[in-house]
């Protein structure tokens, strides 16, 4: 058994699969370039640009699999889980951000503090800050030599991912509200029922993102040596599959197709303000009409 057989073993309690780190990383590199040409060319919202940052993020993470399946070291290998680990967690900010706006366009009077567009957008935005935080320092934690520092990242990782399925269905609760309230809805111009078509996109995705974090909860909670920990099918197929199908669902469904284009809504805003001043002058000069109608007959 060679050196770098034994670190793989030590690191990652199996030896990777160079080729399938190679298909990881050509899948996410064409889904980076497929999603950002959508986006530009359907000129869609800015922050949806997160996606195609994302599938790079993904991609330096099975770059460096890659270079571990050669050599494998304390750095690389907690390089590749920074970006593998972690980065997923912006496409749930992408979630957040569309059942926002949702919110925002309809133009509805929240009754309820949870239902306001910037509560919806910015709690979620810093509750999955603060699951990132604790993933990140967790897997700083682990990085030590120490076995006690080591088991203290796996826990700290492991309530970090425990806290972002809370917000996940604390989320999904919301958006079906949304979702199923007549009185939420907004207008996009070429698309028919656009609410309907995201909540769809957004159900399916997070699906996936709660499928995924449970995996990584299974992972962290049976520890280095437990048999999730140790599959590298079960990477594959419960991360690696679950992020590539999010990213297919987002294009397939092209989910900038269902917002008010860049521009858009600024326009939009403009002309509700300019019906407004039309409809208050028509109805000064109906109310001078009808004044002028009472002052001759009154003579």
């Amino acid at each position: 058994m060679d050196q770098n057989t034994i670190d793989a073993e030590r690191f990652f309690g199996y030896v990777p699969s160079k080729p399938l780190a190679i298909v990881g990383a050509i899948v996410y590199g064409v889904i980076a370039v497929l999603i950002f040409a959508r986006l530009y060319l359907s000129k869609s919202r800015k922050f949806l640009y997160i996606l195609p940052g994302t599938a790079i993020a993904e991609l330096i993470g099975y770059a460096i699999r890659v270079v571990t399946t050669s050599q494998v070291s304390l750095g690389s290998y907690v390089g590749m889980t920074f970006f593998l680990l972690l980065s997923p967690n912006a496409l749930a900010l992408v979630n957040y951000k569309a059942t926002g706006e949702i919110i925002r366009l309809s133009n509805v009077e929240a009754n309820h503090f949870f239902l306001k567009p910037k509560f919806v957008t910015w709690f979620f935005f810093w509750s999955d800050f603060l699951a990132f935080f604790l993933q990140a320092s967790g897997g700083g934690l682990q990085a030590q030599s120490d076995p006690g520092m080591f088991k203290i990242g796996q826990a700290v990782a492991l309530v970090g991912l425990g806290a972002q399925l809370v917000f996940f269905a604390s989320f999904g609760v919301i958006t079906y509200h949304v979702h199923h309230n007549p009185k939420y809805g907004y207008h996009v111009d070429g698309v028919t029922n656009p609410k309907e078509k995201l909540c769809r996109v957004l159900y399916v995705t997070l699906v996936l993102l709660y499928i995924r974090s449970i995996y990584r909860v299974a992972e962290y909670a049976g520890g280095r040596d437990g048999v999730v920990a140790t599959t590298e099918w079960a990477f594959y197929i419960f991360d690696g599959l679950a992020i590539a199908l999010s990213f297919v669902f987002y294009f397939l469904f092209n989910i900038g197709a269902y917002l008010p284009k860049n521009g858009s809504i600024e326009t939009s805003s403009a002309t509700r303000l300019q019906n407004s001043f039309d409809m208050q002058n028509i109805e000064k000069g109906q109310n001078g009409r009808e004044d002028a109608r009472m002052y001759q007959t009154n003579k």
